[in-house]
């Protein structure tokens, strides 16, 4: 049987067999024959090599369906891989939104205020010896779930895999083929099968991720449409993206808050007319004939 031993970070002598794994696979409810001797190997064997406490939930062995297992980290593991390193500087992250008036924002953290659209989550590593940070920026629309945490905190989420993404590309020594759990989220609800924890570092070289599914193309909500009206004004007919809408709440005769579907409608109608040329009108003078009662000056 495989026995591998090693010394974690903290200096924690560590001894693990694939039995140890099996039962640990086993105790979290997951079925456990799915993942393959040879995998459960190549865990054990990057466990020794990136000195990970496979004890201590380091990282994860997971197995979507029939896929390829594939090892997966939580975010403290990937900064605690960073943090090791002497040329990390630090990093800052955060998320990227749309403002109402069609503008892109880009704020550290992930705080969002009303009327913002989550587009995606961004990060930047310091790394000494480089002229400029090693930057990654990621789309939510290709991680989302729309499910779980991706529902509850959406902009928390997207920013974690922003992370993963740019430490990763940063420290491809330390971290090269770790994968955080909210960049597979979307790979376990296409598979359709839960994932199989038990805690550790990257997949074996030969193991394919699973292939992105082309996503369909979005249709524009109401909502949307609103905005692509206002952004038509602002740019086209130079009306104030606030001028428009305050008309369209005077026309309305409602906050913005209270739009539903046909309000969206309507608000549409009223922002194509704003910023518009006045009708040009022909006056044509006509005499007419005085009757017989007409009262004379």
């Amino acid at each position: 049987m495989e026995v591998v031993r090693f010394e974690a970070d903290n200096g924690q002598e560590i001894t693990v067999t694939e039995q140890d794994v099996r039962d640990l696979l086993a105790a979290g409810g997951n079925a456990v024959q799915n993942v393959t001797p040879q995998e459960i190997k190549a865990y054990l064997r990057l466990c020794q090599a990136q000195r990970l406490n496979p004890f201590t939930k380091d990282a994860y062995i997971v197995k979507y369906g029939s896929s390829p297992a594939t090892v997966i980290a939580g975010k403290e593991t990937f900064t605690k891989r960073a943090q090791r390193n002497p040329k990390f500087r630090g990093y800052t992250a955060g998320i990227t939104v749309a403002r109402p008036d069609g503008t892109i924002d880009r704020r550290e953290g992930s705080m969002m205020v009303q009327g913002d659209t989550l587009v995606g989550g961004w990060c930047s590593v310091s790394i000494e010896g480089y002229d400029r940070p090693m930057y990654d920026e990621v789309a939510f629309g290709e991680y989302t779930t729309g499910k779980s945490n991706w529902a509850k905190m959406p902009a928390t989420m997207i920013r974690k895999v922003a992370i993963c993404h740019a430490l990763r590309e940063a420290f491809p020594e330390d971290l090269g083929g770790l994968y955080g759990s909210e960049e597979m989220d979307q790979a376990r609800e296409r598979q359709g099968a839960p994932a199989v924890p038990y805690q550790a570092p990257q997949p074996c070289p030969q193991q394919a991720q699973p292939a992105p599914q082309a996503q369909q193309p979005r249709q524009h909500s109401p909502l949307d449409l609103y905005k692509l009206a206002l952004i038509r004004a602002r740019d086209e007919r130079g009306v104030p993206c606030e001028d428009a809408m305050a008309a369209v709440e005077a026309a309305l005769g409602k906050p913005r808050e209270e739009y539903d579907a046909d309000d969206l409608a309507a608000a549409v109608v009223v922002v194509d007319g704003l910023g518009q040329p006045e009708p040009e009108y022909e006056v044509v003078e006509e005499q007419l004939p005085l009757a017989d009662d007409d009262i004379p000056f």
